[in-house]
């Protein structure tokens, strides 16, 4: 199946350095990330969520071309 260019989804071993990057970002929206493709600082990371069931992010990185999606499920809530 077909899933478009490269460029435009993460490989399953760049998602959890993705997360990481989402994480260190999360915490300081300022913070210069690494792109989790090719490792170059200054990658973009844009928050596209449309809670409450996901959150959705974009990476973009002007060294490598890297443009793809992340999603993060929302964690359900508990339950009485």
């Amino acid at each position: 199946m077909y899933r478009g260019p490269i460029s435009n989804r993460l490989l399953n071993e760049e998602i959890k350095p993705a997360v990481g990057q989402l994480m260190i970002w999360r915490a300081d929206p300022n913070a210069v990330c690494q792109c989790p493709r090719c490792g170059a600082a200054g990658v973009t990371i844009t928050d596209r969520s449309a809670r409450p069931h996901a959150e959705w992010y974009v990476f973009t990185c002007e060294a490598c071309g890297l443009d793809a999606p992340l999603a993060v499920a929302a964690c359900p809530g508990t339950r009485s």
